[in-house]
C-alpha cells in the first residue's frame, strides 16, 4: 500500500507562482504584481504542458479572487513585502473554504525596523525591510481568526543592518 499522498480536489492559492506544486492538484491560482514573474510562470506552463493553473496579476492586499475558493494558500518571502499586512492577512482568510490552511514562509525582526530600511533597495531585496516582530506577526494571525497557528520551522536569528531577523515557516486554519 502506497503512503503517498493523492490530491484530486485541492485548490490551491499561491504567492510563488514559480514555486507551486502544479502537477499534483486540481486547481493552482497564483497571484504576482511582478509581470516578469507571471511571465515565467506561463513559460513553465507551457514547457511543462500544466494546464490546471492560472495566474493573475494583484496586489496582495486585493487578490482577484472569489471568496472561500481555496483549500491552501502558500507563500514564500512575500507577506514582508506588503503595506497592510492585516489586509494581506484578511485576504487569505477570505479566499480559504472553512477548514482550508495556510502555509508561509516569511521572515520576521526581533525588533521594529528602524525607518532608514523600510526603503533601503537593498534591504528591501533581502526580504527583510518590511518585517514586522514576531509577536506582531502571531497577533495579527490571531486576529484574523486563524485557529491552530503552529511554526514548522524558525531558525535562529541573524543580524541585518543594525537589527536581528529570523526566518520562518508556519500554518494555520480558517475556522
Amino acid at each position: 500500500m502506497s503512503a503517498t499522498p493523492v490530491f484530486r480536489k485541492v485548490h490551491v492559492v499561491s504567492h510563488a507562482a514559480e514555486q507551486s506544486v502544479m502537477p499534483v492538484l486540481n486547481r493552482v491560482k497564483s497571484a504576482s504584481i511582478l509581470e516578469a514573474m507571471l511571465e515565467k510562470a506561463e513559460g513553465l506552463l507551457k514547457k511543462f504542458d500544466i494546464k490546471n493553473a492560472e495566474f493573475i496579476r494583484s496586489e496582495l492586499e486585493d487578490i482577484k479572487l472569489e471568496d472561500s475558493i481555496a483549500d491552501l494558500v502558500i507563500s514564500n518571502c512575500t507577506i514582508n513585502h506588503a503595506a497592510d499586512k492585516d489586509k494581506v492577512w484578511s485576504e487569505i482568510y477570505r479566499m480559504l473554504k472553512d477548514g482550508g490552511r495556510f502555509v508561509i514562509s516569511d521572515i520576521y525582526s526581533l525588533t521594529t525596523v528602524p525607518d532608514e530600511y523600510r526603503t533601503d533597495p537593498q534591504a528591501v531585496a533581502e526580504c527583510w525591510a518590511g518585517s514586522v516582530t514576531r509577536e506582531e506577526y502571531l497577533e495579527t494571525l490571531e486576529r484574523t481568526g486563524f485557529a491552530d497557528i503552529r511554526i514548522i520551522e524558525e531558525s535562529a536569528p541573524y543580524p541585518k543592518g543594525k537589527i536581528d531577523v529570523a526566518s520562518w515557516t508556519i500554518t494555520g486554519y480558517k475556522r
